[in-house]
């Protein structure tokens, strides 16, 4: 077994899938522990080994991620304790849970913490993670193997960045979705139907994403480079500006931060 995912969830699922996917590992070397028949089922569908607990086969992978709820997080590790070869590296996706506490659930200290976001479904998303010193380089390689294949990969020196990234990328879409429904919201009001307003607002988000993308530049130059003095986009920006919306978002970001602390203890 190459990598056991304690939970299949949607985060689980989709890195589960990514992995698979990208053939970076073979579904029949990847098992999936949940109790819900439902996450076993759609595991299945992958062609990943499945169990409704944990079992010996555990022991035989290289790479366990813990992919439960922070709430579920004693109830899941009980069983793993004591199950855990040296060459075993934990990658835990629980937000808010420190290392040091997983260390000392499981007695084992090769633990990662990663913040994923849930663009990984589609090969896209943002995985920042933090290893602790004991983490060896080949268990790293394998870490690393498995985030790139959902997506971008970044590693930080601090735990507490991961707190920052939680409240940076792993609930940014949500951020992008909730611009995006106001947005929609101001074209159904211009006279387009709900289905005409979404097309323009995705293809616009989707097409600024890649523009941005492709050419590298900084966003402020790029907004200067949509507007014109004194033209519809300096109306809207001047509008945005007076009600607060920049200082806003950067407030909003910071209360996700400061709550993720808060969840770690």
């Amino acid at each position: 077994m190459d990598t056991v995912f304690i939970g299949g969830g949607n985060m689980g699922y989709a890195l589960a899938a990514a992995l698979i996917g990208r053939d970076v590992s073979p579904a029949d070397r990847v098992l999936v522990v949940d109790p819900a028949p439902e996450a076993r089922a759609r595991a299945a569908a992958l062609g990943c080994r499945t169990a409704a607990v944990v079992d010996e086969r555990v022991s035989q992978g290289r790479v366990l991620v813990l992919a439960v709820k922070p709430q579920g997080m004693a109830e899941a590790l009980a069983p793993l304790r004591g199950r855990l070869r040296p060459e075993h590296v934990v990658v835990s996706i629980m937000a808010g849970v420190r290392i040091g506490t997983i260390q000392t659930a499981l007695g084992h200290s090769a633990v990662v913490r990663v913040m994923p976001n849930t663009p990984a479904q589609v090969g896209l998303g943002m995985n920042v993670f933090h290893a602790h010193v004991s983490v060896q380089a080949g268990q790293l390689a394998a870490v690393d193997a498995l985030l790139k294949a959902s997506g971008e990969v970044l590693s930080v020196d601090s735990e507490d960045l991961i707190d920052a990234a939680t409240a940076v990328s792993a609930s940014g879409p949500a951020y992008v979705y909730y611009v995006a429904e106001h947005w929609i919201r101001a074209a159904q009001q211009l006279g387009f139907t709900e289905a005409q307003a979404v097309l323009l607002v995705r293809q616009t988000v989707r097409g600024a994403a890649a523009l941005w993308q492709s050419l590298g530049t900084a966003p402020g130059r790029l907004r200067e480079q949509v507007t014109s003095k004194g033209g519809t986009t300096a109306a809207a920006l001047d509008a945005f500006a007076a009600a607060g919306v920049g200082a806003g978002i950067e407030t909003g970001v910071r209360s996700a931060y400061e709550r993720a602390k808060e969840l770690g203890g």
